[in-house]
């Protein structure tokens, strides 16, 4: 006969709390160790942050912010490298200057975890407020930095320089191409704004250049005897707005015109539009993209000009959306402090060149509140939420986040397998048919 099993029973009580203690202790003692970690390092990296504010270099010309951070970081243990070899038509001879790479080793083999920072700034200062996201990524790499010698992996810090004109292929794109973020296995950042979102959507995009080629004449004496280039300019903007009623809702098609000729009474020979194209992914980018071209083919023929264009080789794609890492990143966040309810998606999107590391790599990138609702990017209210106590205190959440899921990837290897896989899966999948 089986006795049966009473929960009054001083033995099953014992059981019971053994194995809620069990269950419960790691995530609590995980986020108690590194909360401590980060109340340690808080200090130093808000000193970095400011400084970083109040130097506000912009993209390409970071050499103290940079040079600061790589201090910063050799004193806490990590060996740094800068001046970082990429491909010579990306970055001006070949070297990235204010970039820089820090590494440091765990106690034996495991995964390695990228941390990116930004710092460059805008002709307005911080107004996207790069100064917390290398403050806050300062914070999670200095509190990880306490916990490396009893962890398993890699740890690594990437300096990312120029953001703003990531589209030209600088910044991420030339470290990516360089080979500076290769073994990765989950690479992580922050940004400031209006909300608290862990929603991973951005725009891919990619450039055009249209020159169109005609011939002078004398428009009042002989019109008849040029090609008017504007018309061709002309043309093509009249042909992409008639092409935008057929794309899907999220693809954006928009150009300004860069030349349009001299004088009034010259047909113009020479006209030139610049346009970007994108979308939510970039099988649909590229799609549009190739519409655009022919668009611009339409405005020389139509006008007898001829087209010079060329396709860059460099354009943003869209990052491949990993649920496991979010899902890591989420309880990272509910950990630090930020309830569930202040969760929220985006209805208006940007790109980056963070899509194209999202597209390479498992990433997440930890939006984090420094202003009300409704506050532009790039606005001057937001560079003064980036100078803020307010925004600060946000930084270091987001950080402790960061590290919290830093920290469950380097203890938990079946986390770091499921997001490979799910970063495979998703990947394959985001290369299939284009919607244009």
């Amino acid at each position: 006969m089986r006795a049966s099993l009473d929960a009054s029973q001083p033995c099953w009580l014992l059981f019971v709390a053994l194995v809620w203690l069990t269950l419960a202790y790691p995530v609590a003692g995980r986020a108690d160790t590194v909360t401590d970690s980060v109340a340690a390092v808080e200090p130093t990296c808000r000193a970095v942050a400011d400084r970083i504010y109040t130097l506000k270099e912009q993209g390409g010309a970071e050499r103290q912010s940079s040079a600061l951070l790589r201090e910063t970081l050799a004193g806490m243990g990590f060996t740094v490298t800068g001046d970082l070899p990429v491909p010579a038509d990306l970055v001006s001879g070949g070297v990235s200057k204010t970039a820089f790479k820090a590494e440091m080793a765990g106690n034996g083999p495991g995964p390695t975890v990228v941390i990116m920072l930004e710092y460059d700034a805008l002709a307005n200062g911080h107004s996207c407020g790069h100064n917390l996201i290398s403050g806050s990524g300062l914070v999670a790499a200095a509190a990880l930095a306490k916990l490396m010698p009893g962890l398993p992996g890699r740890l690594v810090v990437m300096g990312t320089p120029d953001e703003e004109r990531g589209s030209a292929g600088g910044g991420k794109v030339a470290l990516l191409e360089g080979g500076h973020f290769d073994g990765a296995d989950a690479v992580l950042i922050t940004h400031p704004a209006d909300r608290w979102s862990l929603d991973q959507r951005l725009l891919s995009m990619k450039r055009a250049t249209f020159t169109f080629h005609g011939k002078a004449s004398h428009a009042a004496a002989a019109p008849e005897k040029g090609v008017n280039a504007l018309n061709a300019v002309e043309l093509t903007f009249h042909c992409a707005d008639m092409l935008r009623q057929h794309l899907r809702q999220d693809v954006r098609l928009h150009g300004i015109v860069t030349t349009g000729g001299d004088k009034v009474n010259v047909v113009p020979e020479l006209a030139q539009a610049e346009f970007a194209v994108r979308a939510l992914d970039t099988a649909t980018m590229d799609a549009a993209y190739a519409r655009l071209g022919d668009c611009a083919r339409a405005g020389a023929l139509g006008t007898g000009a001829s087209l010079e264009f060329v396709v860059p080789r460099v354009a943003l794609t869209s990052p491949v959306v990993v649920p496991p890492l979010i899902e890591a990143t989420r309880r990272g966040l509910l950990a630090a402090g930020v309830e569930a309810g202040q969760l929220k998606d985006w209805t208006e999107f940007v790109s980056s060149d963070l899509g194209r590391v999202g597209d390479a790599y498992p990433t997440v990138n930890v939006w984090f509140k420094i202003a009300p609702e409704g506050t532009a990017l790039h606005s001057d209210a937001m560079r003064e939420a980036a100078g803020s106590p307010e925004g600060w205190k946000a930084a270091v959440m987001a950080g402790t986040a960061v590290a919290l899921t830093a920290y469950e990837m380097f203890t938990h290897p079946q986390e770091v397998e499921a997001v490979k896989q799910a970063f495979a899966a998703a990947r394959a999948k985001a290369a299939g048919s284009p919607t244009p």
